[in-house]
């Protein structure tokens, strides 16, 4: 039965399918795997600025529960479905949901609303995270835009409705994805109103694995940050995404075209020695001409970048209930180059904070620590830990909450976190 998980989740794309799905067999070719996951968080948040009213908060929720259905009609042909619900008594939502026919290991192709191929962390479930906090430390606190966002259908951050074709070429040495889909800009009501001319996005990603040193590819559509220690992992993986972004018609007296263009390189490694599994990743990613906001008849866009080195030292023995670990993470995101683009008068000038000056080139650097403790691989795991976000002066001044007299500040959080996949 482990075994034919592991396939599975090679054939459906995903890093990994817990040891306990549940199957359901209609004959010896059709089946699906049903799967049940939930995070639970328990944070004490730091004030996020100088008011006199702001305060520290402590509070409960519930980020993520998912139902997926995952399995093959035939040996061609095969499905992944997640129904996703991101709050407490919140309605779930289809966050994937695709078809793909695999006619070769060397040659896949998908089709419906999926992870986007660029970057190692939109390829990543959250579920397998180092740092349970990555994307919700709050970061990105006072940037106009995400570095990380992919820019999907509907300002999705990881995903994206289109066709995808990949595959595993020379033995596992290269593994690669082509893709294209709807992105961000591409209906005719979109982020610019009536003036959104329907446009696409497309995507290429390539993975290298030193097959020849013992490492093992990485063989399912979606990764995974740590593999526990199952296969021995090292591999440079490099993605481009450009979203094509055009806005144009009688009410914009001149054109704005501008392709918002992602770049990211990305390297793990994970190997057992003994007792002992170390994890160490580093990577970089830029969106350059990003568009973040639209207030006739201005269009304000601009560039960012993040930068970050991640580890883990899990010892592979049973402490207890479970195998102990311990994961840092450094990350630096800023923002620089943001413009209003004015489509009446054609000229470009800087964006202003609340206190009428440039805002300039506001950055975050965090640092989050954890303990992990595996009770049963990511089926079962408990996290606590701290994320500490320093901001300079430019972050600060921009703010969402900023105001005479008041201006951002950094700020520590801790975290209680525990995880669960049936």
């Amino acid at each position: 039965m482990r075994k034919s998980l592991l396939a599975m989740a090679a054939l459906m794309g995903v890093a990994t399918l817990p040891a306990h799905a549940w199957r359901v067999n209609i004959d010896q070719e059709t089946f699906a795997d049903i799967t049940f996951s939930t995070q639970v968080f328990g944070r004490n948040e730091d004030k996020r600025t100088t008011a006199a009213t702001d305060s520290n908060a402590t509070n409960f929720s519930i980020p993520l529960t998912n139902i997926i259905a995952s399995g093959q009609v035939n040996k061609l042909v095969y499905f992944f479905i997640n129904a996703e619900s991101s709050r407490f008594r919140g309605s779930p939502i289809t966050r994937d949901a695709y078809i793909g026919m695999r006619f070769a290991d060397e040659f896949r192709v998908q089709a419906g609303a999926m992870r986007v191929p660029f970057s190692r962390i939109a390829l990543t479930s959250s579920y397998t995270f180092l740092i349970p906090t990555v994307g919700r430390a709050d970061e990105f606190r006072a940037l106009r835009v995400n570095p990380t966002s992919v820019l999907g259908q509907d300002n999705d951050g990881s995903r994206d409705t289109g066709i995808v074709a990949w595959g595993i070429l020379a033995d596992g040495l290269l593994k690669y994805y082509v893709g294209v889909s709807d992105g961000r800009f591409d209906r005719r009501d979109g982020f610019f109103g009536a003036n959104t001319r329907d446009k696409l996005a497309y995507t290429i990603r390539l993975q290298i694995t030193p097959t020849m040193l013992g490492f093992k590819p990485e063989t399912g559509y979606g990764l995974a940050d740590t593999y526990l220690g199952r296969q021995n992992v090292h591999n440079v993986g490099i993605g481009y995404r450009v979203v094509n972004v055009e806005a144009s018609g009688p009410g914009l007296g001149n054109k704005y075209s501008k392709d918002a263009k992602l770049f990211t390189v990305d390297v793990i490694y994970e190997q057992k020695f003994g007792d002992l599994i170390p994890n160490l990743q580093v990577g970089y990613i830029q969106a350059k001409d990003v568009p973040f906001a639209f207030v006739a008849p201005n269009v304000r866009f601009g560039e960012a970048t993040q930068i970050y080195a991640q580890g883990q030292l899990l010892f592979d023995q049973m402490v207890g209930f479970g195998k102990p670990a311990l994961a840092i993470r450094f990350e630096q995101n800023k923002n620089k180059d943001l413009r209003n683009f004015n489509t009446t008068t054609g000229a470009t000038t800087p964006v202003n904070n609340v206190f009428g000056n440039p805002i300039g080139e506001p950055k975050n650097t965090r640092i989050g620590v954890f303990a992990n403790y595996y009770m049963k691989g990511q089926a079962a795991k408990l996290s606590l830990g701290v994320d500490s976000v320093r901001r300079n002066d430019a972050s600060k001044d921009a703010d969402p909450n900023a105001a005479a007299g008041v201006r951002g500040r950094n700020f520590t959080d801790f975290t209680l976190y525990l995880q669960t996949q049936f």
